[in-house]
């Protein structure tokens, strides 16, 4: 449960709470199950804090510095997380369902099993961050950096990843299903049993990839490099 003191003082409003959390900065805060849906926290300093099964729900945290927050089993759905920074950020069995996160930083970011289902990560960097089994379905990844993440088992069916780059990432067993992979970069790409079904791949890079028992029945590759 979330510390009432900490609460109080985050609802004095982000000047209040980021001149507090400067003065008291060797304080754990926690805001663990707090309900914080629809909150204006933007540039809000949550450093280090304790978010765990907090509502974010529609919030705004534009700007938020979320480096090092434990934001596990968090609900963010349709929360505003633009520009806001993730530097060691825990967001596993997070939901981001329809959350903005374009632009956003998030290398080497923990986000295992999280639910980002229609998402925007429009030009977002996710190098070298944890994806296993991550629900990516019909969000937008145009333009997104996925160079080495390990996307194991995820779904990223109906996703517009029109000209990412998938470099070097692991992509084994995941559902690309009818996603849009237009121009994307799929080189030295793991796909073994990735389904490709129905996925548009036109003029996407699939030089020096592993497509053991890939599934691309309908699959357009009309000037894929192979």
């Amino acid at each position: 449960m979330a510390n009432k003191e900490h609460l109080t003082q985050l609802q004095n409003g982000v000047s209040s709470w980021n001149f507090w959390r400067s003065q008291e900065y060797r304080i754990s805060i926690d805001l663990s199950e707090a309900n914080l849906a629809y909150a204006e926290v933007s540039k809000a300093d949550f450093s280090g804090t304790d978010l765990s099964l907090a509502n974010l729900g529609g919030a705004n945290l534009v700007g938020a510095n979320l480096r090092e927050a434990n934001m596990t089993l968090a609900n963010l759905s349709g929360a505003n997380l633009s520009l806001a920074t993730f530097q060691d950020v825990t967001l596993c069995m997070t939901n981001l369902s329809g959350a903005n996160l374009s632009l956003s930083n998030l290398s080497a970011v923990n986000l295992s099993l999280a639910n980002l289902s229609g998402a925007n990560l429009s030009g977002a960097v996710l190098r070298n961050a944890n994806l296993m089994g991550i629900n990516l379905s019909g969000a937008d990844l145009t333009n997104a950096d996925l160079s080495d993440a390990n996307l194991c088992g995820a779904n990223l069916n109906g996703a517009n990843l029109s000209n990412a780059s998938l470099c070097e990432t692991e992509l084994s067993g995941a559902n690309l299903s009818g996603a849009n992979l237009t121009r994307a970069n799929l080189s030295g790409a793991v796909l073994r049993k990735t389904d490709f079904n129905g996925a548009k791949l036109k003029e996407a890079d699939l030089r020096n990839t592993d497509l053991h028992a890939a599934k691309l029945d309908g699959a357009l590759l009309e000037n894929a490099k192979r």
